[in-house]
């Protein structure tokens, strides 16, 4: 009874960490081997520029820093946005004398005491002012100031950053003078990246809508869809360069650096794959860990012999109590005897297969069917289990 409950103590931990799947069949081509670098689209990228000219006072940002949209990046001075605000303060005031003037030429218009031609001054006159401010008034609000809550003329004014992202290069130096067209700071968009791969021209004849890709980042193997063959040869590498969008791939990724990919290409055909981390060396050869499949039929095989020895102890019974008794009794010690040994054997065997290629954190092979559960996660475990089980048949 010790030596069951050993056994069985493992096997129930074990069970919690061998996950099983089942074996898929997927479209696969040729699979060719390159570098690829990170990059990113143009629209993901923002630049922060001055937009007036003025002394850069302050950043609020560091390169490498996390901002969302809306967050201040940098504080500027500029004598052309001091004059920018007294303006528009002194336009409120002209269009509140353009509105009583109009007003006064309406009263005496419809009195017969001025002309149509001074009202209609009078209007156009009003309609050039309020053009002005409203323009002064989308400029100031372009700048990040409300103009509606402008008391005074100011000369200083923020920007902020118009999306999420990260903080990449501080361009222009604290405390130097900038005009409206000067950069200051970049920002990278961290919600998508991609990958341009290089190959060969030859290579690049069979890419197609239907071409997939795996790149290796951190030791960990990433989906990338294709995006678009781009339709230049690159200079120095005389390679074709193919865009990919890297599916659920870390937010912290290096724009630039450059990761081993695997590229399936036209045409392509059904093969049989299972996850990378099922396969291992067994007794010097590649495997996979299956369910035993003749499990179900010791099971019923053990039922039937259970089955007949009751009858044979019945039977036994009529003749002689005491003969029984000691028939039941080694019966019984035989049975456990025969089921310590069942549960000493592991309930999964080992299939040897042949490796075809590896894609991504998956893994072309033969020597599985399609829809055959294997174990996919754990295959430590099972090992284990199973060189337990053989030595324990070498020491009875």
């Amino acid at each position: 009874m010790i030596k069951y409950l050993l056994l069985v103590l493992p096997l129930i931990g074990f069970s919690s960490t061998i996950q099983v799947e089942h074996v898929q069949l997927k479209p696969l081509g040729k699979v060719v081997q390159t570098n690829a670098q990170i990059t990113q689209l143009s629209d993901q990228k923002q630049t922060i520029v001055s937009r007036l000219s003025g002394h850069l006072e302050a950043y609020y940002v560091k390169p490498g820093q996390h901002v969302s949209k809306g967050d201040k990046v940098v504080l500027i001075e500029s004598i052309e946005l001091s004059k920018m605000t007294a303006e528009y303060l002194a336009l409120i005031k002209q269009l509140e004398a353009a509105k009583k003037q109009k007003k006064t030429a309406m009263t005496l218009h419809k009195k017969g005491l001025t002309s149509q031609n001074k009202l209609s001054d009078a209007i156009i006159a009003l309609e050039n002012i309020r053009s002005q401010k409203n323009t002064l008034a989308s400029q100031l609000s372009s700048l990040g100031l409300n103009p509606k809550i402008l008391k005074e003329a100011t000369d200083q004014f923020i920007l902020y950053a118009h999306d999420d992202g990260t903080v990449g290069t501080i361009l222009s130096p604290l405390h130097t003078n900038v005009n409206a067209q000067t950069e200051l700071v970049t920002l990278v968009s961290q919600n998508a990246y991609y990958a341009t791969a290089y190959i060969s021209a030859s290579h690049a004849m069979h890419v197609s809508k239907d071409t997939k890709g795996w790149i290796q980042i951190a030791d960990k193997s990433f989906d990338a869809s294709f995006v678009q063959l781009l339709p230049n040869i690159d200079q120095e590498t005389q390679r074709a360069k193919v865009l990919f969008r890297i599916e659920n791939s870390p937010s912290n990724l290096l724009l630039g650096a450059f990761m081993q990919m695997d590229i399936s290409l036209a045409p392509t055909q059904k093969v049989v794959m299972v996850k990378k981390s099922a396969l291992t060396l067994y007794k010097g050869e590649w495997v996979v860990f299956v369910e035993k499949e003749h499990e179900k039929a010791e099971h019923h095989d053990e039922k039937s012999d259970h089955n007949h020895d009751e009858e044979t102890a019945e039977h036994d019974e009529h003749d002689n109590h005491k003969e029984e008794e000691s028939h039941a009794d080694h019966d019984t010690d035989k049975g456990e005897e025969d089921h310590d040994e069942h549960e000493e054997e592991a309930p999964y065997e080992a299939k040897v297969v042949e490796i075809i290629t590896y894609v991504g954190d998956e893994v072309a092979i033969k020597g599985l069917n399609v829809d055959e559960e294997y174990v996919s996660d754990g295959v430590y475990f099972v090992k284990s289990m199973l060189l337990k089980s053989s030595l324990g048949e070498h020491g009875h």
